[in-house]
């Protein structure tokens, strides 16, 4: 939902520019948003009439929970998530650096967690709203924010499309739906970094809007920053699904790609944070191999565990954010020199 958030946000005009418009673009304006919404309601829907199709024809799995639990996995899950969520922000951070902006690394983290927290609030547009101004506190423009937003967005989707297209499997995706996404998400990260300049410099020809050039090199850092995430909270939630379910060596694919085919639909559905849609969409794919009931479990259990991971890594972004800016504050005191009595 943040990736059409993102979309809409970066076709309206700049403060200051011509706020007017034809009855025609007006009318065209109208009909993006009523499609918009009409799509992410749709995949509410088609999750709903999967889910309840699967519990008509799988309705005596839901007697009871037979999940296992292995205390063993927990801790390898904990750290391999959490690397994931300091990745996030080091990716976003190297995207601002892209277009010339500065940033710490401590307070690249701390800004971008605080926004991140946000994405909770229902239609998702607080977390743009948030790390706008805070980006802005720090001295980033509006223009560079918005186009590192909807770049990591647009990253972070195609990551997710080719590891959902590589896992999951054929009985719930045809095989050529698969490849088909596959080789787009793979020639959109490939020509991305090449993409963005062309398309600054296209940008401030137009509609005359002042937008940094873009080093190439740095965003493949910046890209594959957010790809290294992708793949440690894959890795995390592998190792989270084998402290609860029983899994065999065949069951890795499936798990990995149930939970970003769920990313998908969670980024495109109306829910924040796709609550409630990337749930479904676990339980859909897992319920042949574990039951119905044990998926929604884990489905629910993979949820709560991202949240309390996900705060536990904003009080320490925080800290780090908050010590790191005083440690800053304290050395420019110490070099100020003295003024004359």
């Amino acid at each position: 939902m943040q990736f059409l958030i993102l979309l809409h946000g970066l076709s309206l005009p700049e403060q200051g520019c011509d706020r007017g418009g034809t009855t025609l673009t007006l009318v065209t304006q109208v009909l993006r948003r009523r499609l918009k919404t009409l799509f992410q309601w749709a995949v509410v829907a088609v999750t709903a009439i999967v889910l309840i199709r699967i519990a008509v024809q799988r309705g005596g799995d839901l007697g009871g929970v037979s999940l296992s639990f292995n205390f063993f996995w927990l801790p390898h899950a904990a750290i391999a998530c959490s690397v994931a969520n300091l990745l996030l922000p080091l990716g976003w951070r190297r995207l601002i650096i892209a277009f010339g902006a500065t940033i710490t690394t401590g307070h690249a983290v701390r800004l971008w967690s605080l926004a991140q927290a946000a994405r909770y609030v229902p239609t998702g547009l607080l977390a743009v709203t948030s790390r706008l101004q805070l980006a802005a506190k720090a001295g980033i423009s509006k223009t560079i924010t918005v186009s590192s937003i909807a770049i990591e967005t647009a990253v972070l989707f195609a990551w997710a499309l080719l590891t959902s297209a590589l896992f999951v499997p054929s009985s719930t995706f045809p095989s050529v739906t698969r490849w088909t996404s596959g080789s787009a998400a793979v020639l959109g990260l490939a020509t991305l970094p090449w993409l963005v300049p062309a398309a600054s410099t296209g940008l401030s020809r137009l509609k005359k809007i002042s937008v940094p050039g873009a080093k190439s090199r740095i965003l493949c850092e910046g890209i594959a920053l957010l790809g290294l995430s992708v793949f440690a909270r894959a890795l995390g939630t592998v190792c989270l699904a084998a402290g609860y379910l029983e899994l065999g060596s065949s069951d890795l694919p499936l798990i990995v790609g149930a939970t970003y085919a769920a990313v998908i639909a969670g980024m495109i559905g109306v829910t924040p944070a796709g609550l409630g849609v990337r749930e479904g969409v676990i339980t859909a794919i897992l319920a042949g191999k574990f039951g119905l009931a044990d998926a929604a479990a884990f489905a629910l259990i993979s949820r709560a565990w991202e949240f309390a991971l996900e705060m536990l890594f904003l009080a320490a972004a925080s800290w780090w954010g908050r010590s790191n800016r005083s440690s800053g504050d304290s050395k420019r005191d110490y070099r100020r020199p003295k003024g004359k009595l």
